[in-house]
């Protein structure tokens, strides 16, 4: 066993290790069937509330399954508990960045500060009731380290209430979303990719994630200006291994929404080849290294998710090409779950997306969910 990968969903991060020839122990809340093609073993970890580990049941499976010292690479998931972060890390050293850094990074107040100092256009943010200017403008109210978009809420005008606990306020900007990824050796960067986000609105979560196609060029001729902005958050913050920042961008201007100091999401979309994988790149940056020029992608590739509009039970079926996070047969989904997501390329953005729709189309048919 080379190397453990911890993550809420840990397939993006077990495909990315067998690509670079790595023997992985993948720990994740599903262990679904790609996972553990991928690993050479898969264990699902129990859950505590929605979506979260229980982190007792975590360690004990990794102290169970690896030996001490093993190094453990971490995704999605640790964002509220970076508790869970320190832990893992007495026994297991974490290849990436530190638990103090993630709570730095997706603590709201502090980002903001961060990015002040660091002249970069930041939505205004407060823990509290609105007031001053931010009382005169749309405001969006998000969960401190939420994930997926499906913790954001617009607040109606004239709501001056405090935010929940948790939560936190932020100016209303409007444009598209797209998230860069660097890999860092906290000296120095490459620039992976950008990765343009869309949304699959659903009741009470109107900024849900539909999924991502990249690499794509960011718009409006901002891109210099924005890499330049998270370059500096990089090597300020001594980031290293794969890390993203979410921006979004318009014609009126650009701001950054949030910063990720791990691989992110966009893994599944930018570790394809002449790329070498996004997984070895991330281990040789966080020993320093970083290669002279990364190849630029020969077409777009894109990722989108499938959601399940009622509590589905996954019958036995032939998958559809290009469909990943498959569960085996007979698994519930409950209403709002994640059944699969589907990959496809192209030469655009429109044509890559269009070829992920096509296919999650068919498991919506497979399925028996509304079209």
């Amino acid at each position: 066993m080379d190397l453990a990968v911890i993550a809420l969903s840990a397939r993006p991060l077990a495909a990315s290790a067998a690509r670079a020839g790595l023997s992985a122990l993948a720990l994740d809340l599903f262990a679904d069937l790609d996972t553990c093609a991928h690993a050479a073993r898969c264990v699902r970890v129990h859950k505590k509330g929605g979506l979260a580990f229980d982190g007792d049941d975590l360690i004990q499976a990794l102290h169970s399954l690896s030996p001490p010292g093993l190094p453990v690479v971490l995704g999605r998931g640790f964002e509220q508990d970076t508790a869970l972060m320190q832990r893992i890390s007495e026994r297991n050293p974490i290849l990436g960045n530190m638990a103090q850094m993630v709570r730095v990074l997706k603590d709201p107040i502090a980002l903001a500060a961060l990015c002040g100092h660091l002249r970069i256009p930041f939505p205004q943010v407060s823990l509290e009731a609105p007031s001053g200017d931010l009382a005169r403008h749309p405001l969006m109210e998000k969960t401190i380290g939420g994930l997926g978009g499906g913790h954001v809420q617009a607040r109606a005008e004239g709501d001056l209430s405090p935010p929940a606990p948790g939560s936190y306020l932020q100016r209303k900007v409007t444009g598209e979303t797209y998230s860069l990824v660097l890999v860092s050796t906290g000296k120095d960067v490459r620039v992976v990719g950008a990765v343009r986000q869309w949304t699959a609105p659903a009741p009470g979560a109107p900024f849900r994630l539909g999924g991502g196609a990249g690499a794509v060029p960011l718009p409006h001729g901002q891109g210099r200006d924005i890499l330049a902005a998270v370059t500096r958050i990089a090597l300020a913050c001594g980031l290293v291994g794969l890390v993203s920042f979410d921006v979004i961008c318009s014609p009126d201007g650009w701001w950054l929404l949030s910063a990720d100091p791990r691989p992110s999401a966009a893994l599944d979309v930018l570790d394809v080849a002449p790329l070498p994988p996004l997984l070895a790149l991330h281990l040789a940056a966080c020993g320093g290294k970083l290669p002279q020029a990364l190849p630029a992608h020969a077409a777009v590739t894109a990722t989108g998710l499938l959601y399940a509009d009622r509590d589905v039970i996954i019958p036995a079926m032939d998958w559809p090409e290009g469909v990943h996070d498959r569960n085996a047969a007979g698994t519930l989904i409950a209403e709002g779950g994640i059944i699969c997501s589907a990959r496809a390329t192209g030469p655009t953005f429109e044509a890559a997306r269009a070829g992920v729709e096509q296919r999650l189309a068919a498991v919506r048919r497979l399925t028996g969910l509304a079209a």
